[in-house]
């Protein structure tokens, strides 16, 4: 599964970015950077269809998660609860969980790497903790696509180094389509297949390798 955005405009009541045209590919770890303001959440809610796109055509993107950067205000709930939460979708009216949704929330606890707290009240966990609860509850949607607004802002640098690198296997490993918008250029350059960089109201695509900090 893949995006493909063709001469996409993206805001609000104005365009904030124009002519994007860009393709979100399977198996891709794609990392989106850019000043502050310049657009980056705007076009991670458009892909995940938050808001819809102010001209242009995007195509495919019909499952995707999102992870934002905000954490929900919960009390009493345990890190499998939250997690479980991403099940909602294909769950019965009273929201009994069968034995594929369970499957799933084990899959994705192991894959984050949480088996250890999994019990233990979300509003207890430090924030590297929160961000790997929050993409195991993405995961455990089953969707093809997986978009994250921000989610290293609050964490210490190897906490920054272990997310990216784990970001980078499930792309490389589960044929994912991750993109992730992050200001630690330094590490997209580091991890990412891809960088998307928006600069003023346009967005360029660039290989990690050739791309320069000095562009920001």
């Amino acid at each position: 599964m893949s995006i493909i955005l063709q001469d996409i405009s993206i805001g609000y009541s104005a365009p904030v970015v124009s002519s994007i045209d860009a393709e979100l590919l399977s198996g891709t770890f794609t990392c989106l950077v850019g000043r502050n303001g310049s657009g980056k959440s705007t076009l991670l809610k458009t892909i995940a269809h938050l808001i819809k796109p102010l001209g242009g055509t995007m195509k495919g993107g019909k499952s995707v998660g999102i992870v934002l950067t905000s954490f929900p205000p919960l009390q009493n709930t345990t890190v499998y609860e939250l997690i479980s939460y991403g099940r909602i979708p294909y769950q019965d009216l009273i929201a009994t969980l069968s034995a594929t949704d369970r499957e799933a929330i084990d899959t994705a606890i192991e894959t984050v790497g949480i088996g250890d707290f999994k019990s233990r009240m979300v509003h207890e966990l430090s924030d590297g903790e929160k961000q790997k609860v929050m993409i195991a509850r993405a995961l455990a949607q089953g969707t093809d696509v997986l978009l994250l607004d921000e989610p290293s802002a609050f964490l210490d640098y190897p906490s920054k180094m272990a997310l990216m690198q784990l970001l980078s296997d499930l792309a490389h490993r589960q044929g994912k389509a991750i993109l992730l918008s992050t200001h630690d250029v330094e590490l997209a350059m580091r991890f990412a297949d891809v960088i998307w960089h928006i600069n003023g109201s346009r967005l360029s695509v660039s290989d990690p390798s050739k791309f320069s900090i000095d562009r920001l």
